[in-house]
């Protein structure tokens, strides 16, 4: 029996299969061995190295694999086929699409700028429209405000430790 024909054959597949799994896994121990600094460590080491060389050897022989007529398939593939397009022309089709949908966004990216533009100056007015004694007045109110939470939450723990306490006699 021929080297080509045993290694198409199912035997000759679950062969190549065993050697091929067997030697890595002799290749990945070897190392790690090598790395732990093991007894045997090159041994195993060279045992799957061989095997693996020996396995791309007759690799070689294996045959390539078969080439299918997508066209069959799918005839849209072929020149003119069914929709009587070439595939080229459907692919100019949609790179011409992209190209209008990237000039649209960009057109639409250039007025959402020009909002933010416009609604950052209306901000700086009134911004500039606000005196710097409100401001003042507001932040100070506002302290007070934060003080007055503070008391606020205070009392409420107070409250709910009183009640907690009623609460578990």
């Amino acid at each position: 029996m021929k080297i080509d024909k045993f290694l198409r054959s199912r035997a000759g597949r679950r062969f190549y299969n065993f050697a091929y799994c067997w030697g890595a896994c002799l290749v990945i121990l070897g190392a790690v061995f090598k790395i732990a600094h093991m007894p045997f460590d090159s041994v195993l080491l060279m045992i799957g190295l061989f095997t693996e060389v020996f396995i791309f050897f007759i690799s070689g022989f294996d045959l390539p694999p078969e080439e299918y007529e997508w066209e069959k398939v799918f005839p849209e593939l072929r020149k003119g086929g069914e929709k009587g397009k070439d595939f080229h022309d459907d692919l100019e089709e949609a790179r011409r699409l992209y190209a209008q949908g990237a000039k649209e966004t960009q057109a639409r990216m250039t007025e959402l700028g020009r909002a933010c533009d416009e609604h950052i100056a209306r901000l700086r007015d009134a911004s500039d429209a606000i005196s710097p004694e409100t401001m003042k007045r507001l932040s100070d109110e506002t302290a007070q405000m934060a003080e007055l939470l503070r008391e606020l939450n205070a009392k409420y723990s107070g409250i709910l430790e009183v009640m907690n306490a009623t609460h578990k006699k």
